[in-house]
């Protein structure tokens, strides 16, 4: 592979990784990084790849292309490999399935990068992806100019499980998710800051993480100088307040940017809005700027969050044209039942519900009264746009809780888009996980 060569505004610092790929060193030169060294874990390194056979009837979603083999589906050996041990992974009828990184103590037990014998799983594969995600970031830029933050790596999204990638107006935040990733982190770190000339690098490990693959909770500058305090981004003709130090709690999501947008230009013209779980002021925001409406009034149960908003809502020029109320969602929506109030479109797009395989029945029914009460206080034409970032349930459970709920309401119901993130959130077609982001455009005749 050959070197990465600095350009001359970049510092004349480098650094040099060594990793193992089939017994060959790899040198890579890069900018300077100061990335966390993996010496807390003895990684394995070594160019003979053992195998990990599964049980029987565990086979199906792995010949599919997933790249999760859990914990449940592995036969458990005696002397099982060593963390970050790349593996090979048979069938119970011992076929030759693809090729991973094996975790003994997560619940991912191998993370699968390689569906071909011919491909070892090493820096240089890592590298190339990293290329691969950055180029499909540039061609959706080259389309649209609306935004100067995205998301360049999805994980799953980007076949390369374990590692996000946000960019925030030229600011990264590099996330890792998965403790064998740590090995190739460097080198990883150095093509970013090769391809992407960037301001400055965000490391983050967040605590839930950290436990669940033994690795150390981290938030800390590793290239570059962090902005002190908030800043602003841009997307879609509205500027944002950011603070990227304590875990991205900013009120900011990538993945809805396009969503906001597409509620704005199905406002009603003159049109009396509710936006509930409004957080920053994301979807009000957006469709007070860009919609010919009456009102907008934006719900919110966090006073933190509408203080943000309020800001969001002043540095744009739209302080009188939300009505920010600080409110459970539930008793907002049923009070305004209770009233009889109508409105032309009301917006949901409630926090994460079902962060679990056993809170999804407890979600399911959360989803069902949130979106009957919204329903049963939209006027006839009037437009329901309605979310889930729950990925523990599916489009299509989400689809027929709202069928369900539109039969409570005996309220007909067309849906108009059928949403998920956007494109620099690309879904895995294998990992149905990576669709978790649904956004459902409706409207009552």
């Amino acid at each position: 592979m050959p070197k990465l060569h600095l350009g001359p505004s970049e510092p004349n610092h480098l650094f040099t990784v060594y990793c193992s790929l089939d017994s060959s060193a790899l040198k890579v030169n890069a900018p300077k990084v100061n990335a966390p060294k993996a010496n807390a874990v003895e990684y394995y390194n070594s160019s003979k790849i053992r195998a990990v056979r599964l049980k029987p009837g565990k086979s199906r979603e792995s010949i599919g292309r997933h790249p999760w083999i859990l914990d449940a589906s592995v036969v458990e050996s005696i002397s099982p490999p060593r963390q970050g041990e790349q593996v090979d992974v048979l069938g119970a009828d011992g076929k030759w399935i693809g090729r991973g990184l094996y975790h003994p103590q997560s619940r991912i037990r191998v993370r699968m990068y390689a569906w071909s014998q011919e491909e070892s799983i090493g820096s240089e594969l890592f590298l190339r992806r990293v290329d691969q995600a950055i180029e499909l970031r540039n061609q959706m830029l080259a389309r649209t100019s609306h935004s100067d933050s995205l998301r360049w790596i999805n994980s799953e999204g980007d076949f390369l499980s374990g590692l996000v990638v946000d960019g925030f107006a030229g600011n990264l935040v590099v996330q890792v998710t998965a403790g064998v990733v740590l090995p190739y982190l460097d080198a990883i770190l150095g093509e970013l800051v090769s391809k992407l000339r960037p301001r400055s690098i965000l490391l983050s490990v967040d605590e839930k993480t950290a436990k669940s693959e033994g690795i150390e909770a981290r938030e800390h500058v590793v290239y570059g100088e962090l902005p002190a305090g908030p800043f602003s981004i841009r997307e879609n003709g509205l500027t944002w307040r950011v603070d990227l130090v304590g875990g991205q709690k900013t009120g900011y999501y990538l993945d809805q940017r396009d969503n906001r947008l597409a509620a704005a230009l199905w406002a009603p013209k003159g049109a009396k809005v509710l936006d509930v779980c409004t957080y920053a002021g994301g979807f009000a925001l957006t469709i007070a700027k860009h919609g010919v409406c009456e009102s907008v009034v934006a719900v919110d149960s966090s006073a933190k969050a509408l203080d943000l908003a309020r800001a969001n809502a002043q540095s744009n020029g739209l302080t009188d044209k939300v009505v920010w109320e600080q409110a459970d969602f539930f008793e907002a929506l049923s009070l305004r039942v209770d009233r009889g109030e109508l409105f032309d479109m009301i917006v949901l797009d409630p926090p994460k519900l079902a962060g679990a395989r056993d809170k999804v029945p407890k979600a399911m029914a959360a989803y069902h009264r949130l979106n009957y009460l919204a329903l049963r206080c939209l006027r006839p034409g009037g437009v329901l746009v309605t979310c889930s970032c729950s990925g523990r349930v599916d489009r299509s459970d989400f689809l027929d809780v709202l069928l369900g709920s539109a039969r409570r309401a005996g309220k007909d119901l067309q849906i108009l888009e059928n949403r998920g993130a956007g494109a620099d959130h690309p879904v895995n077609i294998h990992c149905p996980e990576t669709d978790y982001l649904k956004c459902i455009i409706a409207r009552v005749p």
